[in-house]
């Protein structure tokens, strides 16, 4: 959990606030991830995943990453106090892969390109170095999103390695998943 908002500029001098999210924000969260997962292919989940996704089980998640201390949600959030994107990450519970920790990005469409996403995965991964234990971080994309690959590399995340087919999208077009991963 961050434990103060984080006030932040884009590259066009812009002011957003990067945050915890509320419980009392789980829907206008669902929301915004169904509005983010239609508008690109490669966000790794559907809006129909986000729409079908009970507000009970976000209220539960978020309030559940409030207190932990291997999981984070951070909210980025324009002058008005609208969700544009969100990033969260998690370490694994099992013995064998408590070292490592998963993490996801996405930004509202509208503000992309602005330098959002990459300051978001900033915050998180000097987040996630604060968890117990954590010594690798990864993440999936699809290996045709070449704007988010670049982003992630200039990061200091390496290839890890390609799983064929991974996606199949409504269209039936067919792409790989690329893992990538950052030692912290």
């Amino acid at each position: 959990m961050i434990q103060a908002p984080i006030k932040i500029k884009d590259k066009k001098d812009s002011e957003y606030i990067f945050r915890t999210p509320n419980f009392d924000e789980a829907q206008l969260i669902l929301d915004s991830m169904v509005e983010i997962a239609a508008s690109s292919p490669y966000i790794l989940s559907t809006p129909e995943s986000f729409r079908t996704r009970s507000l009970d089980l976000q209220i539960k998640w978020i309030k559940e990453s409030e207190k932990s201390d291997v999981s984070i949600i951070i909210g980025a959030y324009d002058k008005s106090g609208k969700i544009i994107g969100f990033c969260n990450g998690s370490s694994y519970n099992d013995v064998k892969r408590k070292h490592r920790a998963a993490l996801g990005v996405s930004i509202h469409p509208d503000y992309r390109g602005l330098g959002l996403g990459k300051r978001l995965m900033e915050v998180l991964i000097d987040n996630m170095k604060l968890f117990s234990g954590n010594k690798i971080i990864e993440l999936d994309v699809m290996t045709e999103n070449i704007p988010a690959i670049k982003m992630y590399e200039s990061l200091g995340f390496k290839h890890g390695g390609i799983f064929p087919k991974a996606f199949i999208l409504p269209d039936g077009k067919v792409i790989d998943n690329l893992t990538m991963y950052m030692e912290i």
